[in-house]
């Protein structure tokens, strides 16, 4: 969630694949990659132009969550 302070959150997000201090304390984390990093790299590695801007459209289709067992539960660690 993307905030630039008092009553300014939106629904930006970032998939990031190295480290980022300047986003600490900025925003929240809510996701790891767990497989299928090869999208994560094609999306990487798209032609980008002025202002890092992919010089084609980006779109994330088909996404969703895994549901995770409490810790301490009998199942398989995902």
């Amino acid at each position: 969630m993307a905030n630039a302070g008092p009553d300014t959150n939106g629904s930006q997000f970032f998939i990031t694949t190295a480290v980022t201090s300047w986003l600490d304390g900025r925003h929240v984390v809510f996701g790891e990659v767990l497989e299928g990093y090869d999208v994560v790299d094609a999306v990487q590695n798209v032609a980008k132009g002025f202002g890092d801007k992919p010089e084609k459209e980006v779109k994330i289709a088909k996404s969703g969550e895994l549901k995770m067992e409490p810790e301490g539960s009998d199942s398989k660690e995902l």
